[in-house]
């Protein structure tokens, strides 16, 4: 036998361990799984969500339970009234017109319009226009405005430069020192060109129709129209250099209840201006009555039976107006041409201030160069859309005396017409000539001021009433000791009054001191003293009642 005992092997598990089985992947993943869905669930109370899970069960059992009781509720039959609320929908239709764009540049045209007169006659017509010179010149100029078969126009080019705009007014650089620093950056408007394309087109069309068409003078009647900027104060200044035609519009009851009857009777008059604010007297429009007495007329045919449809329709239509304007003399007042300094825009202007900053409008403040003055006014009406260069009566009449509403005062374009737009006051009332006075006076400082020499003008108010002449205060009633009528009274003792010898012509002195100090009158003075002590101040005259009329549609006389 062998002394050596065999080794167990060492591979074979001892008999009391039963083998392990070998975990597959998928179990593993169970596990894995459940101990994460319990993690989750021991920590989800503790978080946001817990609140919106919890409500979502209870939304889950509440439609549940809602829909078990539609369910059991369909068996039933119960007529329900129930009222619907009635909600009416309201629309608002804004009609807003909108402008086309402003031109920005010269646009030759060739245009054909064919029309059929009354009598039957087709008339066939070519416009063609092309850039020219400056307004000035082609004004004299017979060849720049002429008809043949066709009607050929230059249109004017407009003044830029601190040279051609001193070609029309020598004084301008002198007057406007900040002028030239503007015009650096300033550009021609495209409402110069907006201005002679509206020339064109009304041209165009009383050409074929063989109206009066304009003439040489009133279609080159704007040298430029200028959008100027200063560099320093960035106030904006609309610059037009053109004529100055007159209008003789407006009434105002609170300020001018009488009206002289030529004025309304002219032509082309219009008792109202776009400038206009509510009443504050009870004084009536010197034109109400009239008015008034007019409606009554055409209210009074319009019913008799017989009338013409066509002789309704025009009464209708005078009987809405009049209405209308009976409506504004009793709550409105207007500018008074005669009597207020203020310019005319051009209809161009109106539609354009959205899509232009330098659109000007109404009561938008303006200074009006000519020569070597400086007035100050405001935009207080609107003129034809084919015009530019209107003014009031009495700015015509103080450029020019010898201007009346048939009458311009300045036909050649000398006049300067230097407009801030977006100044206008926020609420309209009556003009106060020293506030237009202020204001024009700062907006001109803040394109570079007035130069030396020059000045604003200062416009006296119309209305101003009269001062009243100088009172003539007499001695009051002796309150001192009077001596009796036999004493003699010792002439400058206290408590006396020495009373003189009557002198006509003159006045009694001022009371010296208190009034009941005594007062010693002196003997009548030499004749060179009593000259003087009798002198009175006069009171000023009233300034006499200037007459206007109708707007002007000169012919350039």
């Amino acid at each position: 036998m062998s002394s050596e005992s065999p080794q167990p092997a060492t591979d074979t598990p001892p008999p009391s361990e039963p083998p392990r089985r070998k975990r597959g992947c998928f179990g593993s993943f169970i596990r894995l799984a459940f101990i994460l869905s319990l993690v989750v669930a021991l920590a989800l109370p503790f978080t946001p969500y817990a609140g919106k899970i919890t409500k979502r069960i209870q939304d889950i059992l509440d439609s549940a339970r809602g829909a078990k009781e539609r369910i059991i509720t369909r068996d039933v039959l119960r007529d329900v009234i129930k009222e619907v609320p009635v909600v009416k929908e309201v629309t608002k239709e804004v009609i807003r017109e909108v402008q086309p764009p402003l031109p920005d540049k010269f646009i030759p045209r060739k245009d054909i319009d064919v029309a059929t007169l009354f009598n039957g006659i087709t008339v066939k017509t070519n416009l063609v226009t092309e850039e020219g010179g400056f307004a000035s010149l082609e004004r004299l100029d017979p060849e720049a405005y002429k008809a043949e078969f066709q009607l050929s126009i230059r249109v004017p080019k407009a003044n830029q430069t601190l040279a051609e705009l001193s070609r029309i007014n020598k004084n301008l650089p002198a007057i406007l020192p900040g002028l030239e620093g503007m015009l650096a950056s300033g550009k021609v408007s495209g409402f110069y060109h907006k201005l002679y394309e509206n020339k064109t087109n009304r041209v165009q069309n009383d050409l074929t129709r063989l109206n009066k068409i304009l003439d040489r003078h009133n279609f080159y009647d704007t040298e430029t129209i200028l959008e100027l900027t200063h560099p320093a104060t960035q106030r904006r200044a609309l610059l037009i250099q053109s004529e100055m035609d007159v209008v003789a519009d407006g009434s105002d009851g609170d300020r001018m209840p009488a009206l002289d009857e030529y004025i309304y009777l002219s032509d082309y008059y219009q008792p109202f201006t776009s400038y206009a604010w509510a009443k504050t007297t009870k004084t009536p429009n010197p034109l109400l009555a009239r008015w008034e007495d007019r409606l009554a007329k055409a209210q009074d045919e319009f019913s008799k039976k017989g009338l013409s449809s066509t002789r309704n329709r025009e009464l209708k239509v005078m009987i809405d107006q009049l209405k209308l304007e009976v409506g504004e003399f009793k709550s409105r007042s207007s500018l008074i041409a005669e009597k207020d300094p203020f310019i005319v825009l051009s209809l161009l202007f109106r539609g354009y201030s959205d899509q232009n900053k330098f659109t000007p409008q109404i009561g938008d403040y303006a200074a009006v160069i000519h020569e070597g003055k400086i007035y100050p006014a405001i935009c207080g009406d609107y003129g034809p859309s084919f015009k530019m260069g209107e003014a009031s009566l009495l700015m015509a009449k103080t450029i020019n005396p010898k201007a009346t509403p048939y009458i311009r005062p300045e036909s050649d374009l000398k006049v300067t017409y230097l407009i801030f737009p977006g100044t206008a006051e926020k609420e309209r009332s009556a003009p106060d000539l020293a506030k237009w006075q202020e204001k024009c006076q700062a907006l001109l400082g803040e394109v570079g001021g007035i130069g030396a020499g020059y000045t604003l003008h200062v416009w006296e108010d119309p209305f101003k009433k009269p001062e009243a002449p100088p009172v003539t205060v007499m001695p009051p009633a002796a309150t001192g000791t009077t001596p009796p009528a036999n004493d003699a009274a010792t002439p400058g003792t206290p408590g006396t009054i020495t009373t003189p010898p009557p002198a006509p012509s003159t006045t009694t002195p001022p009371l010296p001191g208190p009034a009941t100090a005594p007062i010693i009158l002196s003997p009548t003075p030499p004749p060179a003293e009593a000259s003087k002590v009798g002198e009175k101040k006069a009171a000023p005259k009233a300034e006499p009642k200037k007459s206007s009329g109708g707007k002007s549609k000169t012919k350039g006389k």
